[in-house]
């Protein structure tokens, strides 16, 4: 056994063979990035390359990778990757730790694993960005060293280099979900006909880890065969074992679980507030509503000062009590994260509270381009913004409100902290995790019963939230590439559906978005066009992919015109029919855990969606052409009782036929123009 068990080193362009698998691992190596806490201090890049020796041993059935002495950390300075066989005989479980560092300098950044796989030109990539991507990059128009995706967002701790049918590799972090995915894909500068697959870690730079230290986590390396499921089923049974997993499937989700659509209205409560009754009064369905522009302040300036309402405390709040006594489920937007530096109160508050980069400045961003102001990011320890947000919770709690929206929170906190005023050490860690699950818990304690949204699918925050919007099903407007090159794949909902409620949709009905009466209205489009006619499939195509992911339906801006106008009575009626199916299979759309796709046969046909948001001026409005996608979308999913269903929406103008098999289901037949099917078995 010991002679099987053998590891042989070879060169970069070899592999590290682990015979008792019957696979080879390719090179696994590291790389670190070392400064001192002083902002805007030079940063020094410790390589595997730039070992002086490496060793590989066998030690109580572990394989170690041992590197030892670096021209600047010393001779003494070692790190080494611990690999153990996975008891599925598949990969290996990794462990990484550093010592003997004699630089001075402390770790800011940890790559590791930094793994490169054989790809072919066909390779594809999941990474975790959002709710999950899908890219099929170009490899051959690729210059070396390029990168397929690098980020450090996401609520999933895993990615893969898909092969069809032949060996794939699976690479993931097993750990701290309070720590933020940061990853980097790219086709290998060094080796042809491969790819870098890298993790990264961002410590808190102390004393007690610059001599010595280790990931705060483990993971693994696989190898498997499938698409991206496949690799969600790998990190889904160890993800729901983990305890964030259990609390978030344990509490009750009452409230959450019944709503059959969510409306994303905006503005006054006549254009807010009165669609969403009529909707209701209609079709007799429980709704929601995400209630933006309710506030003092314009939209993205001024925050975090939202109260008191626009339209006067005493009107808020009577449409507030009316929605919540009709059943109707409301909460009002607010900005969870950011101060605007441009406020007179920057100065005294904001400025202390808010991140401090590496290069020590306080970053704002400008995202209002009619009104000038920027809104910086604040830290975990935030004691101000703190106070003041929770002094706002109580205000809209006392409205009568069920719940509240807090963006950017599930999607901005993953970021490093250098400021030398607050009490943290400077880098990254879970510091502002810490501090923003901090101020949930003190926001639920001060509001009991209080219910908190957040933006995308933040495995940090999902025992503690309880919904979430994802509008990454809507790529286009986030500048993604078309399919085939591109593609979101609900992954998130893979590993965590039913977890928490997850809605979202960019959909207008008429194309038309919100203009906010605060704005300069010199801005205003001058001219709107047939929207609906020009571009006929939009509207569905966009509404009806979260739920075919297993998303709660939501409609962007529901106006009164949608109701009656001729002109939307085909989007109205999908919506009204979409509602319906989804909440009369809530025990598969919600309660469900999904199954693997499988294939389906289906016509396809281009389709083209005209892009535009909120602050788009007319000459920088584009248009995104599918030349290629499929008519029929589709989910499979096992209810709680064993059953399995085939959920199936042909979003096109035509009658389509649908041949699907997967290894829980088949179905096949001819789905209506613009209709939604479920196959039980």
């Amino acid at each position: 056994m010991k002679k099987r068990m053998q590891v042989t080193v070879m060169a970069i362009t070899g592999m590290l063979a682990m015979g008792v698998f019957g696979i080879t691992c390719p090179e696994i190596g590291f790389n670190l990035y070392m400064t001192t806490p002083a902002t805007n201090s030079p940063e020094q890049m410790v390589s595997s390359a730039q070992m002086k020796a490496r060793s590989v041993t066998e030690k109580d059935g572990k394989t170690l990778v041992e590197w030892r002495g670096h021209p600047v950390c010393g001779e003494g300075f070692t790190v080494t990757a611990e690999l153990t066989p996975t008891p599925e005989k598949d990969g290996w479980s990794y462990a990484f730790r550093y010592s003997g560092n004699a630089s001075g300098l402390g770790v800011r950044l940890i790559e590791f694993p930094v793994l490169t796989v054989p790809r072919t030109d066909k390779t594809e990539i999941f990474y975790p960005q959002k709710c999950g991507q899908v890219r099929r990059p170009k490899w051959k128009g690729m210059k070396p060293g390029a990168n397929v995706s690098m980020a450090a967002m996401g609520g999933i701790h895993f990615m893969a280099a898909l092969n069809g049918k032949d060996v794939s590799w699976y690479m993931d972090q097993r750990g701290d979900a309070r720590l933020r995915p940061n990853w980097s894909i790219a086709r290998n500068g060094a080796q042809p006909q491969t790819a870098t697959l890298i993790f990264r870690h961002a410590p808190q730079l102390t004393d007690a880890n610059r001599v010595a230290g280790a990931l705060p986590f483990g993971g693994t390396i696989r190898t498997f065969r499938g698409d991206w499921f496949a690799a969600a089923e790998i990190y889904r049974r160890w993800a729901w074992v983990q305890p964030w997993a259990k609390a978030a499937f344990a509490r009750p989700q009452r409230e959450m679980r019944n709503i059959a659509i969510w409306f994303w209205n905006r503005g006054s409560e006549e254009n807010a507030v009165l669609p969403v009754e009529r909707f209701q009064q209609l079709t007799g369905l429980p709704v929601a509503l995400d209630w933006y522009w309710w506030h003092k302040i314009p939209y993205d300036v001024g925050y975090p000062f939202f109260w008191p309402p626009r339209e006067g405390v005493e009107a808020f709040s009577a449409a507030v009590r009316r929605l919540v006594a009709k059943g109707i489920f409301v909460q009002p937007y607010t900005n969870g994260v950011s101060w605007d530096q441009v406020d007179p109160t920057w100065e005294t508050e904001g400025t202390f509270d808010s991140i401090v980069e590496k290069n020590g400045t306080k970053r704002g961003h400008q995202y209002n381009v009619y009104m000038p102001s920027a809104l910086a990011v604040m830290c975990g320890y935030a004691p101000h913004f703190h106070v003041r947000m929770r002094e706002l919770m109580k205000n809209l709690r006392g409205s009568g409100l069920p719940g509240v929206y807090m963006d950017q929170v599930g999607g901005c906190t993953v970021r490093a902290c250098w400021s030398p005023d607050h009490p943290h050490a400077p880098g990254g860690g879970t510091v502002i995790t810490d501090g923003y699950r901090k101020l949930f818990s003190d926001i639920k304690a001060d509001n009991p019963g209080f219910c908190i949204s957040t933006e995308d699918t933040p495995e940090a925050y999902l025992d503690i939230v309880d919904s979430a919007i994802n509008l990454w099903q809507n790529g286009e407007r986030f500048g993604m590439p078309a399919q085939p090159e591109a593609e979101t794949v609900p992954a998130f909902m893979a590993v965590y559906h039913g977890a928490m409620a997850v809605y979202g949709s960019y959909a207008v009905i008429d194309g038309i978005p919100p203009w906010d009466p605060t704005w300069p209205d010199r801005d205003r489009w001058p001219n709107e066009k047939p929207w609906e006619e020009l571009y006929p499939d939009q509207y569905v195509l966009e509404f009806a992919r979260g739920v075919a992911m297993g998303m709660q339906p939501m409609v962007h801006q529901l106006r009164m015109s949608h109701f009656d106008d001729p002109r939307y009575a085909g989007n109205f009626k999908f919506t009204v029919d979409t509602a319906k199916f989804y909440h009369a299979n809530l025990d598969f759309l919600y309660d469900g855990t999904m199954c693997a796709p499988g294939r389906l046969l289906c016509a396809r046909q281009p389709v083209e969606l005209f892009i535009r948001g909120i602050y788009t001026k007319p000459e920088k409005a584009r248009v995104v052409r599918h030349p290629s996608h499929p008519t029929v979308l589709h989910s499979v999913w096992r209810a709680k009782d064993g059953r399995v269903a085939a959920v199936l929406c042909n979003w096109s103008r035509k009658e389509q036929v649908y041949d699907l098999a997967t290894p829980d289901i088949a179905a096949a037949g001819i789905l209506p123009a613009r209709s939604w099917r479920i196959v039980i078995r």
